[in-house]
């Protein structure tokens, strides 16, 4: 540091001009060190957003993506599915595009708003402000519950702005008219998109050579009936291979083997992630991502709010036929029967014994003294329970097996247990009990312990069936009607808890 002479001395202005010099170049040289005062590698691993890498997501052994934004446990691609699924860690999102009247890209499914939304006829016959301004997302209420208000449908423009460089997306423009727009506006508006934009499509779409010259990843999907010469003609311009659900083992494998990365669509249960894992399958198109990811064991009772918890699914896959319903009181049912279920997927036990699963049942009109429902229980994984059937659907993956409580309208309440591949069950015990009385709830603990099953009904009696047998500990569970099938009698649930027994 150069001395400051006293003011007065012949040398000042030059002796000045020196130090206004040194000092330039201290702080020039201080800007231009890479951490000047130790914080910058503190504030990028705690503040600063990198922006999503698509290489990185593909080099993990096993990807997952929110397919329509997790639509089995978000009214599926709207800003709620969106922000839920990233929210609760999805590194990933589908977003589908349909395109307005007047040519505003806008995110959804269908090219018709029929079933998802309060309105019906093509999204290309309303202009977007007719859209924005008259049409909301329903679909929510439907197959996930009441208490799901309607929801507005995003732009695409709206879509990138919030989550473009944050996650990944795989995006597809779903009609003609959308390819276009949908390419001008990534190009134009979202720089280095290639970076994080999997550019999605059926595999004969002709936009793939498009994206692959400007830099984008492909992923093109097939039916489960297309054949290897239909994919070898495309293949040149194909970075993934897509595949349903419902294609065999045997073909998928053949999809798997021809060499690059497969993603199938939609994984909504842990039976399917098991099969599609065992075939060599990378990408799980997951329309349950936070049930499937998170690990769920909830305790509290799914009617809270009248939303549906993740992992709270019926025997068939996006169909509100089968999906839960609520009465406005408090109980979950299942309005079609005989034989359904719901799997109490996030609700699971907490551990593989030592568990109490408490619950309440009524029927709102009763059924046929002999006729009855209940709960399963115990069972290894997450695959449909329907009372009466093998339960066989997924092969080797299959739970094998589990126990069932018949709470009969008449009064007998009996503990069974079951074996895939069998549509009777064995009884393990049997009680007579006050006799059921319309539209009133009975309260049941079901308690699995490391040597014994118990079931009580406690809101008379009490009566209790205890059985020793240590055959399933499995953590899955589901509600059932059993073998009654009149709509007005169908029975409603409550779940008062699902502990450790002490």
């Amino acid at each position: 540091m150069v001395e400051l002479p006293q003011r007065g001395q012949v040398n000042w202005d030059q002796t000045l001009n020196m130090a206004l010099t040194e000092l330039d170049q201290d702080i020039t040289g201080h800007e231009d060190l890479a951490d000047a005062h130790g914080l910058r590698t503190w504030a990028d691993s705690r503040f600063a957003r990198q922006p999503a890498s698509l290489d990185v997501f593909l080099a993990d052994p096993e990807f997952w993506i929110a397919h329509r934004g997790s639509g089995g446990e978000f009214p599926e691609h709207t800003m709620a599915a969106y922000s839920g699924a990233t929210a609760a860690g999805a590194r990933a999102i589908e977003v589908s595009v349909q395109t307005t009247a007047d040519g505003v890209p806008v995110c959804m499914h269908d090219a018709t708003l029929d079933r998802t939304t309060n309105a019906t006829g093509p999204v290309a016959s309303y202009t977007y402000a007719q859209l924005r301004e008259t049409v909301q997302v329903t679909v929510g209420s439907s197959l996930l519950g009441p208490g799901w208000t309607p929801q507005p449908i995003p732009t695409l423009r709206e879509v990138l702005d919030r989550f473009w460089g944050k996650v990944v997306i795989f995006l597809e423009p779903k009609s003609n008219a959308s390819i276009p727009l949908v390419q001008d506006l990534i190009t134009t508006h979202y720089p280095d998109s290639a970076r994080s934009v999997v550019w999605k499509g059926y595999y004969t779409n002709n936009s793939f050579a498009w994206a692959r010259n400007n830099g984008f990843r492909t992923w093109g999907y097939v039916d489960a009936t297309t054949t290897d010469a239909e994919m070898d003609a495309v293949d040149a311009n194909i970075d993934m291979w897509g595949v349903p659900q419902a294609m065999t083992d045997e073909r998928m494998a053949a999809v798997v083997a021809r060499g690059k990365p497969v993603i199938c669509w939609e994984v909504h249960r842990l039976v399917d992630y098991q099969r599609l894992n065992s075939l060599g399958v990378r990408g799980m198109m997951a329309a349950q991502w936070i049930y499937l990811n998170q690990a769920l064991a909830l305790t509290s009772a799914p009617s809270v709010a009248e939303i549906a918890s993740p992992g709270t699914l019926g025997v068939a896959r996006y169909d509100p036929t089968y999906a839960p319903k609520f009465d406005g009181s408090g109980g979950l049912y299942v309005n079609v029967g005989p034989n359904q279920s719901l799997l109490m997927g996030g609700h699971r036990a907490p551990a593989d014994s030592g568990y109490r699963i408490s619950w309440r049942m009524k029927w709102p009109t009763l059924p046929t003294s002999t006729l009855h429902s209940g709960i399963a229980f115990a069972r290894a994984t997450d695959d449909v329970y329907q009372f009466s059937n093998a339960n066989d659907d997924d092969g080797e993956f299959s739970s094998p097996g589990g126990y069932h409580v018949v709470m009969r309208a008449g009064g007998d309440m009996q503990l069974y247990s079951h074996v895939k591949g069998s549509t009777t069950g064995t009884q393990l015990g049997t009680v007579t009990t006050d006799a059921p009385v319309a539209d009133t709830y009975m309260t049941f603990e079901t308690d699995v312990t490391p040597t014994q099953v118990i079931l009580r009904r406690t809101d008379v009696g009490p009566y209790t069936v205890t059985a020793d047998n240590t055959t399933y500990r499995g953590r899955y569970w589901h509600l059932s009607t059993g073998s009654v099938a009149e709509t007005a009698q169908l029975p409603h649930f409550e779940i008062t808890d699902v502990e450790l027994l002490p």
